[in-house]
């Protein structure tokens, strides 16, 4: 799928408006039942050696932590698991060169917010994740990339690399099944 207009640090795989793909990004999010994750997680992993690659030809001492978006603890005693870790676990399966080390416990989601998808405007959007996430020290000088599902607006990953990029960061890439 294209990046998102004005995200070209996001890419997602598919777009979201395929009905099968719709149904895969449900099933993942709501049911926790064993969908094509080592497909998806085979395809995601290609993208991101294509980019890391590229950024390797210029710092070959980069470093990349692989982080899936964080859900409060609240969340997951509700759901019982977080999707986007499922993701990345599909994706570091495939890394046998041991390129991206899997860091979720360097990112934090700390504040409880409404479900994005119950925001009406960006802008509600915004104000709904201000302060959500908190990143650890350990991500100076790492290049990060985040996993999600779904990109919509960019919001949630926009306030998540926004706070990398402050804890120092090097540079934050994100990587979706779909826009």
């Amino acid at each position: 799928a294209e990046k998102p207009e004005g995200f070209d640090w996001i890419s997602p795989l598919f777009q979201y408006k395929d009905k099968r793909v719709r149904a895969i990004v449900w099933e993942l999010k709501y049911r926790d039942v064993g969908l094509p994750l080592e497909t998806i997680g085979k395809l995601l992993f290609d993208e991101i050696l294509a980019e890391v690659s590229d950024i390797l030809i210029f710092d070959n001492d980069a470093k990349f932590l692989i982080i899936p978006i964080p859900i409060t603890n609240e969340k997951r005693r509700e759901r019982g698991y977080n999707q986007s870790e499922y993701i990345a676990k599909a994706i570091i399966q495939n890394d046998l060169d041991h390129i991206l080390l899997y860091a979720p416990q360097w990112f934090s989601k700390v504040k409880d917010t409404l479900p994005q998808s119950h925001t009406k405007t960006k802008e509600e959007r915004l104000q709904n994740l201000k302060g959500a996430f908190l990143a650890n020290e350990n991500v100076l000088d790492k290049y990060i990339i985040l996993i999600d599902d779904v990109v919509t607006t960019g919001t949630t990953l926009t306030e998540a690399r926004d706070t990398l990029l402050t804890t120092g960061a090097k540079d934050v890439l994100a990587f979706t099944i779909a826009h």
